[in-house]
């Protein structure tokens, strides 16, 4: 069985003494220890070391209650427990080690965020980039608000776009068939396994985006995402924006 939490004495010192107990007449051998109630968890020492008790156990082992000791013995106590400190780092030093721990774990938290918003960043300006240079066969992460039929669909599932021509003020695309709707967050790696490797895994339907409102939104700073409108003309089936770009391979 495992124990995650114990509280234990912590033993301070210990020696053999040669006493006579209350309402006994001949004196026998003992081990007196002088301890302090002291805790564990997880094995690391977490705290004790308010009191100093005396413990007192015949030769069996077997121990005496202080109720007793005689006076001889508690002065004989008294002056024992007087030469020794209770070691109190010793006794509280888990706490160091988790402190240790938690800036540790919070430095690599730090660094690790600090990598990956560098990244995300990194990601959205080679996107933003290449948006401003849209090119026939570019392929890019989205959301999607509905399917390539303009119905809508559950969730925000994601999944690929290919440009498949631009002419005029419309963009061209086609919708990955396979989309992935098992993440919460959009994360390129997440549609990384669904990417379209062959002309079948592709929809067949072309749909026509508003090229105008697309280049419009690259305008904007701090740009993170872009929202895609459908201008086909079936447009009053499609509620608005209809995808939103947020990666690009």
């Amino acid at each position: 069985m495992l124990f995650i939490y114990s509280i234990y004495d912590f033993v301070l010192a210990e020696k053999p003494v040669i006493t006579t107990l209350k309402k006994e007449s001949s004196p026998k051998h003992f081990t007196l220890q002088i301890i302090t109630p002291a805790r564990k968890f997880l094995g690391l020492p977490f705290g004790g070391g308010f009191v100093k008790l005396s413990r007192l156990y015949d030769e069996t082992g077997k121990l005496i209650h202080a109720r007793n000791y005689s006076d001889e013995l508690k002065t004989e106590i008294k002056a024992f427990k007087k030469d020794y400190d209770i070691p109190y780092f010793q006794l509280w030093k888990g706490f160091l080690f988790v402190f240790a721990a938690i800036l540790v774990w919070a430095a690599i938290y730090g660094i690790k965020n600090k990598i990956g918003n560098q990244t995300r960043e990194n990601e959205t300006a080679r996107m933003i980039e290449n948006l401003q240079h849209l090119k026939p066969g570019q392929l890019y992460g989205a959301t999607f608000f509905t399917d390539h039929e303009g119905n809508s669909i559950n969730g925000v599932p994601a999944g690929w776009i290919k440009i498949d021509k631009i002419v005029g003020d419309t963009v061209f695309v086609q919708r990955s068939k396979k989309i992935e709707d098992s993440a919460a967050v959009f994360d390129m790696d997440n549609i990384a396994a669904i990417k379209p490797q062959s002309p079948e895994e592709w929809e067949d339907k072309i749909e026509k985006m508003d090229y105008k409102l697309l280049t419009e939104q690259l305008q904007e700073a701090n740009k993170k995402s872009v929202d895609v409108v459908y201008i086909g003309q079936d447009h009053e089936k499609y509620a608005g924006v209809i995808f939103t770009i947020k990666g690009t391979e």
